[in-house]
């Protein structure tokens, strides 16, 4: 069976992560990606970026990992050969994704108004920063700014407010990744059952309002905003995070206090204590819960993380392991389920990287080819697309290629 977007042909202008990420799982499904680079400025990430460079070998990690099973080709669109060039490509395309500043792709040419002219059932779409209307729309965001705007950075702050920005995963960048494919997958759906393209707009900050939907909404109707907790003081002591004498930590997640209270009492060899009273909000039931933690503080500190963990999983209760990286690597059910995958570079062998989490039984994606070396494709999708040698002597001359 072909893969779920097999067939779809997306002309890929982004750059960083926010757009190269919702373009890669695109591709891991089928779909046939083809990157656009300007000749001579390419994607910031084929740069030396702080933490995401192999010493080793040289190899460029955060760029591989974002733009993986997709093409090539070197064009500057801001020629007129280059223009041409990109609106040839686009008569054959099915989607254009961008994630440039508003006005951007306009003077580029590959905006949604003339795109149509050229293809009556293309759909382009944006990843913008803050929405096209209002007025901070021309702001540009990265990721801190996309958290601390949106009110995650204060969500997750230090009990005292102070923010804490945990860098290198790219939170805001890759939520708004997700929701930049799920929108082009919507965009394309819609097509194929109305026969209609259309313009497309994901923002940054409307996703990480999505992310925040269920904390975000309660603020709304009731006007509160979440209870800043810490492991020394949680609103609840089972739920919360522990640690072990061989210094590794785990987490219980059981917010029905009444319910596993007595487990973990079970559990943990603290039966004299099973009928204390459950921690609330008064000054009395704050009091208790301090004492509750430091009484877990204490036990847990008694043995080993491991050891908990299977007297807890043996009266049922919910709790983790607190896994670094290289524990997550070794995890027995992320391997199980396909997770980690490797992928054969020609440069640098056998990559391993993260798979692909969306499970399909008939249709299946899979992670295809490694990241493509600058303008790599270039010849070959202008041939295909009716170019000559000649032709492609010529755009080159002019430095459109």
């Amino acid at each position: 069976m072909p893969a779920p977007l097999e067939g779809i042909r997306i002309l890929d202008l982004t750059i960083l992560i926010n757009g190269p990420w919702a373009t890669v799982l695109l591709s891991d499904m089928g779909a046939e990606v083809v990157k656009i680079e300007d000749p001579r400025n390419p994607d910031p990430y084929r740069g030396d970026v702080q933490g995401g460079v192999d010493p080793a070998t040289g190899m460029h990690t955060y760029f591989e990992t974002m733009n993986r099973g997709k093409r090539s080709v070197a064009l500057d669109l801001k020629t007129a050969e280059g223009r041409e060039v990109f609106h040839r490509l686009a008569r054959d395309a099915d989607v254009v994704i961008s994630n440039f500043r508003p006005g951007v792709v306009e003077r580029l040419g590959a905006d949604y108004e003339a795109l149509v002219a050229h293809n009556p059932r293309i759909i382009t779409v944006t990843a913008s920063g803050l929405g096209r209307q209002g007025p901070d729309a021309e702001q540009g965001v990265i990721d801190l700014t996309g958290q601390a705007r949106s009110g995650y950075l204060a969500l997750t702050a230090e009990p005292d407010g102070s923010p804490r920005y945990v860098g290198g995963h790219a939170l805001a960048d890759q939520v708004g990744a997700m929701m930049l494919a799920y929108g082009t997958v919507l965009a394309v759906l819609a097509r194929e059952r109305l026969g209609v393209g259309q313009d497309v707009d994901v923002s940054q900050l409307g996703s990480m309002l999505a992310l925040q939907a269920m904390t975000f909404n309660n603020h709304l109707a009731l006007g509160r905003d979440p209870l800043k907790t810490s492991t020394g003081l949680p609103a609840n002591p089972l739920f919360n995070s522990y640690r072990a004498r061989d210094g590794r930590w785990l987490a219980l997640a059981c917010f029905q206090f009444e319910r596993f209270w007595q487990p973990v009492c079970r559990a943990l060899g603290l039966e004299r204590h099973v009928d204390v009273l459950p921690p609330d909000e008064s000054e009395a039931g704050v009091a208790r819960c301090r004492e509750l933690v430091e009484l877990l503080i204490e036990r847990f500190a008694g043995d080993d993380r491991d050891v908990w963990l299977a007297k807890l999983r043996s009266e049922d209760v919910v709790c983790a392991a607190v896994q670094d990286y290289a524990e997550v690597e070794r995890d027995p059910q992320v391997l199980a389920n396909d997770l980690i995958v490797e992928l054969a570079h020609p440069q640098f062998g056998p990559v391993r990287q993260v798979g692909i989490p969306v499970k399909l039984s008939r249709t299946p994606g899979a992670v295809t080819t490694a990241a493509p070396e600058h303008g790599e494709h270039t010849e070959e999708v202008l041939l295909a697309a009716g170019y000559t040698w000649d032709d492609l002597s010529t755009l080159r001359e002019k430095g459109a290629i």
